[in-house]
């Protein structure tokens, strides 16, 4: 039964106060997308000269990644070749510039400098000295996690978001019969709420870490049975190892396993500050988007108009414990029969609507054939073939406009270095096109 247009003030009301005004809104893209046009055209290697020109003599530099979070400012990672004065050697360092608020307190212990480009202040540091996860320097130590594990480890870093979080692989050395432990690393106020989280989860007997340890800024926890979701899809068209090739029908399983995951998601968050979702921020993933694709610009703009249109004639449904982040590589399942064995990051565990966490899995999912068209060639037919089974449960209007929020907030991560567009980063402005009309034709 079709439910579009039910409830549009009670979505309207939960949704404006994560959206500014458009001025300030127009005023805070502008603004940013000049950072990241400064942060990563010549006047960057002036700043980088500059600021560690009492260290020795910048060499070269190059633009390895920029993370662009809109509202929160711009963070670009640069690669630098620089002749240290003491001692006399040349270092090839990570070095991040980025115009988010830090602390003097918090930059002046991961020794970072702060200066002004133009009318721009940005703040600078050593990577892993990352003024706002101080946990990082230690988790990236192969010496002193092996001290503070009791055994020999090797490190590998997994994922890196200036400022945010980091995830560290810690593989033991010489000893095959340990498990790897992962190393989520935080703001330390974060960590302890990861802590609460990861116990309600396991309390509800959902399959989420184990926590081995934390200290202040950093969880450790042991993994998670079975493989990621995005192996069993590659499985389908493809030889993965260990892997096996699930029939459509068995498909349909995992999906039910998901939705049994998502439904076991303990009542106790609800007493939590609810987060927004993805296509409930897509005003400024627009911004984001549009910085990444400037020649569609108006394009992403009208995306997020017609997101917002299309959740204001949706049926949210009640508020229920959402994932907050559930796709295909967060969801480890077993590899012979497709079900759930392992949810990972639950740093967004809270309270919201149930049709925004499926909208992520098809949100992502739709992306997937961009990434290696081989790979996940049955993908799209398994893509229609959850969205029927879904829009039973939610309603479609609802599902696709989350959907096209998710693969919106994707484009601008799609950008490659210093080169604000690309070819996947227009793929995935289509694909959200794509599921707004759908969305439209729900109406």
């Amino acid at each position: 039964m079709r439910r579009c247009g039910a409830g549009k003030e009670k979505v309207e009301k939960q949704t404006k106060t994560f959206y500014k005004s458009g001025m300030e809104r127009t005023e805070r893209a502008a603004r940013e997308e000049a950072e990241i046009t400064l942060l990563t055209g010549a006047k960057a290697g002036e700043m980088l000269r500059f600021a560690y020109s009492g260290e020795g003599l910048v060499r070269s530099w190059s633009v390895y990644r920029v993370h662009h979070r809109p509202g929160a400012g711009v963070s670009v990672g640069y690669r630098v070749i620089i002749d240290e004065k003491q001692p006399f050697k040349r270092s090839d360092l990570y070095i991040l510039a980025s115009t988010a608020r830090i602390g003097d307190e918090q930059l002046s212990a991961a020794a970072g400098k702060r200066l002004r480009l133009g009318e721009t202040k940005v703040n600078l540091w050593k990577y892993p000295f990352d003024p706002e996860l101080p946990a990082l320097p230690v988790a990236c130590d192969t010496g002193k996690m092996s001290r503070y594990l009791g055994y020999a480890v090797d490190l590998e870093l997994l994922g890196y978001r200036p400022t945010r979080r980091a995830v560290v692989k810690a593989a033991a050395v010489g000893t095959p019969h340990n498990s790897p432990l992962y190393l989520k690393v935080l703001r330390p106020r974060a960590g302890k709420e990861l802590e609460e989280r990861l116990n309600a989860v396991r309390r509800a007997g959902i399959p989420g870490p184990q926590i081995h340890s934390s200290v202040r800024g950093m969880v450790v926890t042991e993994s998670v049975r079975g493989v990621p979701l995005s192996k069993l899809f590659a499985a389908a068209c493809m030889q993965v190892s260990g892997v096996r090739k699930l029939s459509r029908a068995e498909f349909a399983l995992t999906r039910r396993s998901l939705a049994d995951t998502l439904d076991a998601l303990p009542e106790l968050i609800l007493g939590k500050k609810r987060l927004p979702a993805w296509a409930e921020r897509c005003d400024y993933y627009a911004d984001a988007a549009a910085a990444a694709l400037p020649g569609h610009a108006g394009e992403c703009r009208q995306a997020a108009e017609d997101i917002r249109y299309l959740l204001s004639r949706a049926d949210m449904g009640r508020p229920v414990p959402v994932h907050g982040d559930f796709y295909e590589a967060n969801v480890y399942v077993d590899p012979q029969t497709g079900l759930v064995s392992g949810i990972l990051d639950l740093d967004s565990l809270s309270v919201g609507y149930r049709v925004h966490d499926w909208g992520c899995l098809l949100g992502h999912m739709s992306v997937l054939p961009g990434i290696s068209a081989d790979a996940y060639a049955f993908v799209p037919q398994l893509t229609d073939d959850w969205f029927a089974e879904i829009r039973r449960e939610t309603d479609p209007c609802a599902l696709c406009a989350s959907a096209a929020g998710v693969v919106l907030s994707l484009v601008s991560d799609s950008r490659r270095k210093s080169v604000p567009r690309n070819r996947q980063a227009l793929n995935r402005l289509r694909t959200a096109q794509k599921w707004i009309a759908r969305g439209y034709g729900m109406l």
